[in-house]
């Protein structure tokens, strides 16, 4: 089963009723420790280890709350996931050179902990989606630590600091010997308290970085992204989608970019379009011999490339009356859900939809696209960001939500809208059609959505190489961006950041 440890200035016979009553197990073990200072709290961590029964420990805070029935969720964690031997509810992927683990907190902390203090309201951090497998981290927060005490390789390090940098003085060295450490999302906790960094905090990091700074950085990237299943229900009637792909000299991610749509979407609904813009004679033909045989896909030839203009083309002149939808989709995409049922589905259920995309991943299964974001100076100087949640390891939106706008990389925006709003701008040569597709189609007064349970990756390193278009971007962003955003800033400020 399961012991429960804490330190506490003064006995709380009330808390170890609560342990016992909420934990929803029987024969459960409270072991308190009063400590009125005169030992660390890995003194103290270790004088419960060596004396509870059970191999199971959890060591907290004494001023925390759990939902009814955590024990048995807990030792479910444990029971599902035996190569995990450290478990706790806050932690972080990545450990900098500083020592300052929350360095990066958007982007590598992971959890949720509810933080209710006295006489103030409820609230909740969220360093990430209650997802529905152990995170893998490197560190743990001391609030709630649970552990098997038969796997650890470590106990707690009674040189380094007194209350704080307890916790990473036991999950570094566990987790540098292999121990693998996670964070859980199945049950809440609250904390009665908000913990604040004070002089003997700086005093134990400098401790801690002593003895293991050589070893920092530490930095686990996400070994897996979250694919929800996506059901199919068939709709009584229902148009195609046209998917729009433009393309050259890249026919292994071209490949590896049709295939997907025919490995996880009902190939019933869309049609692919290949516009080739200037590959070689082997590579179309590589393409003929063995794409366009995957599924009802067209080859089309320019010999030209703008990314405005050929897709622009496909719509007018390639893509017939049948086809509702437009999805717009770089050859680097390559799709692991039902994304074509899920974007139509989102517009079916949100009639006043404008465009739809999707979550994006990079190679290394960190975030590139969740949605976009514009911010504007004071200055009146805009900055226009696209990657909402950028380098995010697991802190990305789950389901659907409203955003200014979506990457043209794998956008999806009906046929009769497309055409409204006047297609994609051709003057632009680099970048920003999407953006500006994304602000108009928000001046009229509908929404953009990005749906991240449609969940794609964008290998965008491996084909994007912006050296040497500086100026052509800084062009297009004077010259035409500015100028259309400026024009409808009043329709969609509501959207806009200022900074």
């Amino acid at each position: 089963m399961i012991t429960i440890g804490y330190s506490t200035r003064v006995t709380k016979p009330s808390l170890q009723e609560y342990f016992k009553k909420t934990c929803g197990l029987k024969d459960v073990e409270v072991i308190e420790v009063i400590n009125n200072g005169e030992k660390s709290l890995a003194q103290v961590y270790n004088e419960i280890i060596d004396i509870s029964t059970n191999n199971i420990l959890v060591l907290c805070h004494d001023d925390i709350k759990l939902e009814t029935g955590w024990g048995k969720k807990l030792l479910r964690d444990f029971e599902d996931n035996p190569d995990f031997s450290i478990i706790g509810k806050a932690g972080s992927c990545y450990f900098p050179e500083s020592g300052v683990y929350w360095e990066k907190m958007n982007q590598t902390m992971v959890g949720q902990v509810y933080h209710h203090p006295d006489g103030q309201k409820k609230w909740l951090n969220k360093y990430s989606p209650k997802l529905p497998f152990i995170i893998p981290v490197v560190t743990i927060d001391g609030l709630f630590i649970s552990f098997d005490k038969t796997k650890i390789k470590h106990k707690f390090d009674e040189t380094i600091g007194k209350f704080h940098f307890y916790d990473h003085g036991f999950c570094i060295p566990n987790y540098l010997d292999g121990v693998k450490i996670g964070v859980t999302s199945s049950f809440e906790i609250t904390h009665k308290s908000v913990g604040q960094p004070n002089e003997e905090f700086w005093v134990s990091k400098n401790q801690f970085l002593q003895k293991w700074g050589s070893k920092l950085p530490l930095d686990l990237k996400p070994d897996k992204v979250f694919i929800p299943e996506i059901k199919e229900k068939l709709y009584k009637k229902i148009e195609r989608v046209a998917v729009i792909i433009p393309h050259k000299n890249n026919y292994e991610l071209l490949f590896e970019c049709v295939s997907s749509f025919f490995r996880n979407c009902n190939q019933n609904l869309f049609k692919i379009f290949i516009a080739d813009t200037g590959s070689s004679e082997e590579e179309k033909k590589l393409i003929k011999e063995n794409i366009l045989t995957l599924g009802d896909i067209r080859l089309i030839e320019y010999d030209y490339y703008n990314f405005s203009k050929i897709n622009n083309d496909v719509v007018k002149n390639y893509v017939t009356e049948d086809f509702g939808y437009l999805l717009f989709c770089n050859n680097d995409v390559s799709v692991q859900n039902n994304i074509i049922y899920e974007m139509m589905n989102t517009f079916k259920t949100n009639p006043n939809a404008g465009s739809v995309g999707a979550r994006l991943h990079y190679s290394d299964n960190t975030i590139q696209h969740d949605g976009m974001l514009v911010y504007l100076k004071k200055d009146d100087k805009l900055i226009v960001s696209t990657h909402k949640n950028q380098f995010n390891y697991y802190n990305y939106s789950l389901g659907v939500n409203s955003v200014i706008g979506n990457t043209a990389a794998l956008l999806m925006v009906p046929k009769n809208l497309f055409l409204r709003v006047g297609m994609f701008n051709e003057n632009y040569r680099h970048c920003f059609e999407d953006v500006e597709l994304s602000i108009k189609l928000k001046s009229l007064g509908l929404k953009n959505f990005v749906n991240s349970n449609c969940v794609a990756y964008h290998f965008e390193s491996k084909t994007r190489d912006i050296k040497g278009n500086d100026k052509e971007m800084i062009e297009d962003y004077n010259n035409f961006f500015v100028p259309t955003f400026k024009s409808l800033f009043e329709k969609i400020k509501n959207e806009v950041y200022t900074m």
